[in-house]
């Protein structure tokens, strides 16, 4: 559950800060980016159960990437007066999966993943 805590955090203070950063990601209102996180967490934290591990570490992170690019650009959508072109989506989606990586190294070094993990 920590995993989970930790991406709930993350994962929409990276977009807020990608849309401070990037002139081409913006949100009208504030629970944008936090609405667009949070699901995009729950969907991430989901796939880190069922594929990370040591072998399948660089699989998981691209998956992220694909998932937080589209994630973000179709999220943006939803919303009136967003505007979140796909060079957006793909830099923040960036800026994400740097801190995926951080983050999947530290679920598998203290062995929470293993723990929490469904299909283990």
């Amino acid at each position: 559950m920590t995993g989970m805590l930790l991406k709930l955090i993350i994962t929409p203070l990276g977009i807020i800060i990608a849309s401070w950063l990037l002139p081409n990601v913006q949100f009208a209102y504030w629970y944008q980016p936090i609405l667009i996180g949070a699901l995009l967490a729950v969907i991430g934290y989901t796939a880190e159960l069922m594929l990370l591990s040591k072998k399948t570490k660089g699989s998981v992170l691209a998956l992220d990437f694909v998932i937080s690019a589209v994630g973000i650009y179709i999220g943006a959508w939803v919303f009136a007066n967003t505007g979140v072109t796909p060079l957006g989506a793909i830099l923040t989606a960036v800026l994400l999966v740097i801190t995926e990586i951080f983050q999947h190294n530290w679920l598998i070094q203290s062995g929470k993943i293993k723990r929490e993990g469904i299909l283990r």
